[in-house]
């Protein structure tokens, strides 16, 4: 018996551009700034699934394009019980089998695995694909999809001794979010000095609208590498916020 199985999807990745340009649209009509950070933080939200989305329907296409280059005609899926179709060879039954085991892994990654996953299927590491600012960038957006959905505290902490001030966020592993503010120039001197909230200042337009253009120019740059083109898959040839 001989079965045929069609599929029709869609990712976030599909309509969160133009979700996100509306929010910025109402986001800089709004003065209050309790409001401004819940707006910007459902746009991080929103820009980190782009992303991830994106890259797994990247890493899908660019893998269904590859195999259907080597096969020179489509066959209908054999229902098999999961066990060897005996008229094909061993090889191509183990392809198919380890291809589907790697989208089914594709399907499940999120932003760390992805990018392990970019080595396993193209030989190359993200970082030699991304340049390193944006990659940074990229990075320092999934630290704050962290904050967000684990309900993270973000405190800032001083003390002083010999008579020096020092100050750093808490927890920890949030400290890089000082550094990155300082060094893309959003923060200058001590943080105490420039906002009460420290969420207001983390959370702020110009640091969101820095992460919507880290994204355009990821989104081009792995396009580029992986060889995407609008015959493959033109949704994802023309995505861009």
């Amino acid at each position: 018996m001989n079965l045929t199985i069609r599929e029709s999807y869609s990712r976030p990745f599909e309509f969160i551009p133009q979700t996100i340009l509306w929010t910025i649209k109402h986001r800089d009509l709004e003065k209050t700034n309790d409001n401004l950070i819940g707006i910007n933080s459902s746009i991080i939200l929103n820009l980190t699934s782009l992303i991830e989305s994106f890259n797994k329907e990247l890493m899908i296409s660019w893998i269904k394009n590859h195999l259907s280059e080597s096969k020179t005609e489509t066959e209908p899926v054999t229902e098999t019980d999961d066990l060897p179709n005996w008229d094909k060879s061993m090889s191509e039954f183990l392809l198919e089998r380890l291809t589907d085991e790697l989208i089914l892994e594709i399907e499940s990654s999120e932003w760390n695995k992805q990018i392990k996953l970019f080595t396993k299927i193209t030989n190359n590491e993200i970082k030699n694909i991304v340049e390193q600012e944006t990659l940074d960038g990229i990075n320092q957006l999934f630290k704050y999809r962290n904050i967000i959905t684990h309900g993270n505290k973000l405190s800032l902490v001083e003390w002083v001794y010999d008579g020096k001030i020092s100050e750093r966020l808490e927890p920890n592993k949030f400290e890089a979010i000082f550094t990155f503010l300082k060094q893309q120039g959003f923060v200058s001197g001590k943080l105490k000095d420039v906002k009460s909230n420290i969420f207001e200042l983390t959370f702020s337009n110009e640091v969101v609208d820095y992460f919507i253009k880290s994204i355009n120019k990821y989104l081009e740059q792995v396009k580029q590498s992986f060889g995407m083109s609008a015959e493959i898959n033109k949704t994802l040839f023309e995505l861009k916020i």
